[in-house]
This record gives C-alpha cells, structure tokens and sequence, in this order.
C-alpha cells in the first residue's frame, strides 16, 4: 500500500457562507457534483461514483478509497463514460442516498481549498484542503466561520452522510 495514491487532507465543519459572496471571489471556481455510493466490496475500500458539472459539460468518476491514517487515505479514482456511470448506478447501496453539493474551489495563498456546500443544509458546510503533509499548518481567510476541525471524525464524511443527508448537529 505505501506505492498507492494517497490523499491526506484536512476537513473542517463551518457556518455556510453566501454563495454569492462565494461566487464573487477573484480566485474562484464552482460545479455541481453528485456522489452516489455503492454497495461495498470485501477489501475495505469505500466505492463511489460522481457526476460532476453543470448541463452539457459533465464528467464521471469512479473512486475507492481507504482510511490508512489520520487524515490520510488510499484514493484510487477513474474517470468513466456515462454508460459506465450509469451502470454502476445499478450498485448503489440502497440504505445511502446520493450527496448533492455545489462544490467551490477558491485559491488562497499556496492552498486550493473546496468548500462545499450541501442541498440538504443552510446551516452548515465543509471546507477541504489537501495537504503535503497531515501536520502542515492550514492558513484560511477570515470570511471562513470555523465551527470545529472534523478531520477523521465518522460523521462528517459524505460516506456517513449520504446515510441520514444530515450533519450530526443537526440531528
């Protein structure tokens, strides 16, 4: 496993921010993303399929990944055709319901950070950052209203909340 793909990142619980005010920033991108999760195998892997963009400018993957550490797991992902897609669909896991989010990508400083923002709350979103290593400090600008670091904690994934479409604080 040391020669697979990893991805280790930070997550982060915080007050929903305007999405004008986001769609406003200079260093800002956005897209509708559609993550269905899929009956899982016996090697420990979560799977997942995403559909991400806006009318005729769309993309799908496949992802598996894998907690192997603190903020950090195996990630192995494709991109797949629409017919793959939407025969993978056949394997969804009947207890989760698809996630649907507006994901924002927004530079600041040396950082990429994917804010995302849930149909199923107003309250609450999360802001994603990759990271080189899981110990490095994360700088966020001051609009972001952090309500608490949710890296690795079960609830906050969308694995879980594709479960209840709720975040914990809200059930």
């Amino acid at each position: 496993m040391q020669d697979m793909p990893k991805e280790i990142e930070r997550k982060f619980l915080i007050a929903c921010p305007d999405k004008n005010f986001l769609e406003n920033l200079p260093n800002c991108s956005f897209t509708e993303i559609t993550q269905v999760y899929l009956i899982q195998n016996e090697n420990g892997f979560t799977r997942r399929v995403r559909k991400r963009g806006i009318k005729n400018n769309v993309s799908y993957t496949y992802t598996q990944k894998k907690k192997i550490g603190f903020g950090e797991r195996i990630e192995l992902e494709s991109d797949i055709s629409e017919s793959k897609y939407q025969k993978l669909l056949q394997e969804a896991d009947p207890n989760r319901k698809p996630v649907k989010k507006i994901r924002y990508c927004i530079a600041y400083k040396t950082q990429m950070l994917e804010l995302d923002i849930y149909d199923f709350s107003q309250k609450f979103a999360t802001l994603e950052i990759e990271l080189p290593d899981i110990n490095m400090p994360v700088k966020l600008p001051d609009w972001v209203k952090i309500i608490a670091d949710v890296t690795d904690q079960k609830g906050y994934s969308n694995f879980e909340l594709s479960l209840a479409l709720k975040f914990p604080e809200e059930i």
